[in-house]
């Protein structure tokens, strides 16, 4: 963990760190937040989709900000927009006005401001460490965000069950100042890099033209924007899976979402540890592979002592993908495009999962309505035979609460492994990566 030993890379990881367990902590309260206002599924992923809409339109370009402005500015106003809402949701819900769409105008506008938040912060690592730590520093920054997903989730469900989600929105926006105070520590150089004119359509699209131009990153945007779509729809519907499928409540939550973090923890260490060792190609099928089957096997069950152990492998999965496909974009792409690489990269992620949020939710609060409406008339029907009423009663209760999410959650297991076969079967794709 060579990164480590440089000043800025250090300050640049506690801050970041910091920011992302009140991030994580928020996520919890208003994810429970939103599921006891409104009980619905479709509802519950629709905040998700609103804050990843804003980079589905505008992901291909912002890298073009992100290489265009001074990063600490950049950065700092993030920061501070992100504690302002933080802000609201806790004052709204303090004197007891918050409603749905305050989540959904919220995560709109901070969406907007994370299209050139997250490319600016990614290739800041470039800037903190060296070309030749840069293996081992990826893994490491990743790793801020995925150990906030441990500690995070448990601190949110122990505030969340005893002082209510106002605490879980107080802890996010102060936290938010940590990362400020560590950017205006930072002492390397965050300016934008020199640019030669050149024509606007240029400017903004030469990041996405030369991402599908060379085979490798288009292979490794297309392979994670099928995880993106199908595996990544089940962290916005995990306080559904917590409460419907696993009858967990709101601590059993915080630990539902801290099982995924201890996963993605195991795979940055291992990325760190083994930065050259495996063919980072076989990495990336081998996670796609396991990520499909974890989510098929969690589709199967209610019980925590099984569901917990297939999302600690899908965090690690999906994490060991994404943060070996981030290294590999930056390492194939030249210096003065490297931010706007890097968006097509965040662009997969986050810019395509709101196609898979749309259609998983649809399908996890959908499906139990209409089958509701079946079982209610079977009941009906056989009530009136002498021994029936309390066997029909349980199916239709069984099939209203448990058949939506499940069902949801195998589709995208299946999707994904269809992804790693195509992945195992195009030998070409990834071939000579570094």
């Amino acid at each position: 963990m060579r990164a480590f030993r440089h000043r800025d890379f250090r300050l640049f990881w506690i801050g970041a760190f910091i920011s992302f367990s009140g991030m994580w902590v928020q996520n919890i309260g208003s994810g429970w937040l939103v599921f006891e206002l409104t009980h619905d599924e479709a509802k519950l992923a629709f905040i998700t989709f609103c804050s990843a809409i804003p980079v589905s339109i505008f992901g291909p370009i912002a890298g073009t900000l992100a290489d265009a402005f001074h990063k600490k500015l950049v950065l700092i106003l993030a920061q501070i927009c992100f504690s302002a809402g933080a802000l609201f949701y806790l004052i709204a819900s303090h004197y007891g006005f918050i409603q749905y769409w305050h989540f959904v105008m919220v995560a709109s506008l901070l969406g907007l401001v994370s299209t050139i938040e997250m490319p600016t912060r990614q290739s800041m690592v470039s800037r903190v460490v060296p070309r030749d730590d840069l293996s081992s520093a990826i893994p490491l920054a990743g790793m801020t965000f995925n150990l906030a997903r441990v500690i995070g989730p448990t601190i949110g469900g122990a505030l969340l069950a005893a002082f209510g989600p106002q605490a879980c929105f107080a802890t996010n926006a102060i936290t938010y100042f940590a990362l400020i105070f560590a950017i205006v520590s930072i002492r390397a150089n965050l300016a934008a890099a020199p640019q030669e004119p050149q024509p606007i359509a240029d400017l903004l699209f030469e990041g996405m033209r030369y991402t599908f131009r060379e085979r490798r990153l288009r292979t490794l945007f297309f392979l994670e924007g099928i995880v993106a779509i199908f595996g990544l729809f089940y962290l916005s519907l995990m306080p559904a899976i917590a409460k419907k499928m696993l009858g967990l409540d709101k601590q059993g939550l915080g630990l539902a979402m801290t099982t995924v973090g201890v996963g993605a923890i195991v795979a940055l260490v291992t990325l760190a540890m083994l930065k050259d060792g495996p063919n980072r190609a076989i990495l990336i099928k081998i996670s796609m592979t396991v990520v499909g089957i974890a989510l098929i096997v969690l589709g199967y069950t209610s019980s925590p002592y099984i569901a917990f152990p297939m999302l600690a492998v899908v965090g690690m999965g999906t994490i060991c993908q994404f943060n070996t496909s981030n290294t590999l974009f930056q390492l194939l792409s030249p210096e003065h495009l490297r931010g706007r690489v890097l968006a097509m990269h965040i662009w997969a992620l986050s810019g395509l999962s709101p196609i898979g949020l749309l259609a998983f939710g649809y399908i996890a609060k959908q499906i139990p309505d209409r089958l509701q409406a079946t079982t209610v008339g079977i009941q009906a029907t056989l009530t009136s035979i002498p021994g029936f009423g309390h066997i029909t009663y349980s199916l239709a209760g069984a099939s209203v609460s448990e058949t939506g999410l499940p069902l949801a959650l195998k589709i995208g297991g299946f999707g994904v492994l269809a992804g790693a076969a195509w992945s195992w079967l195009d030998r070409k794709g990834l071939d000579g990566v570094p």
